[in-house]
């Protein structure tokens, strides 16, 4: 057992090397599925140039992540999809962004987290508003009357919810 891990740690250290000596670093694809059928982005952005299509089903490899988006490579073909678009061959879907990140993909490994995951500093700083796709959601909008007809139909109660109470603070001693 002892020469086994040794034998391990010479063989990853000996990838370390020759990964730093290639300029690369040391990737590990994950096998993944389209879930549809779309171009692949040059950039890690809804906008970014084509670099071609794939098709739902296809087969790709994932060897990056950047916020949302993966780094795949299908047969010639490289590009970026969004994490949505993909599902993992463990059969979890890309979109969950919890079992991507923290590798919880069996079951029972509840996962939650706000916000957005795997987005640092520079990323929220290059943020801009989308107001194209904001006034796309203007063209979803419902009315009240329509929303509670919904809610009527399908058997929804309302229900009240009381604010949640700022916690009291304990009065400070003067000395």
């Amino acid at each position: 057992m002892s020469r086994f891990c040794s034998f391990r740690a010479a063989l990853v250290v000996a990838q370390i090397i020759v990964s730093v000596l290639l300029g690369t670093s040391a990737v590990v694809a994950s096998p993944a599925r389209v879930r549809t059928t779309g171009p692949l982005q040059s950039q890690p952005a809804p906008k970014a140039p084509a670099t071609g299509t794939v098709k739902a089903g296809a087969a790709v490899d994932i060897f990056d992540r950047k916020g949302f988006w993966a780094h795949v490579r299908s047969g010639a073909q490289t590009g970026w999809l969004k994490l949505d678009r993909l599902s993992l061959d463990s059969g979890v879907s890309a979109g969950e962004i919890a079992a991507l990140a923290s590798g919880r993909t069996g079951s029972n490994n509840v996962v939650s987290a706000s916000g957005g995951r795997g987005l640092d500093a520079a990323d929220l700083t290059r943020a801009t508003p989308d107001t194209a796709a904001v006034a796309a959601l203007s063209h979803s909008m419902v009315s009240e009357t329509a929303a509670v007809q919904f809610a009527k139909t399908g058997g929804l109660k309302t229900r009240h919810i009381a604010y949640i109470q700022a916690p009291k603070t304990p009065a400070r001693r003067s000395r």
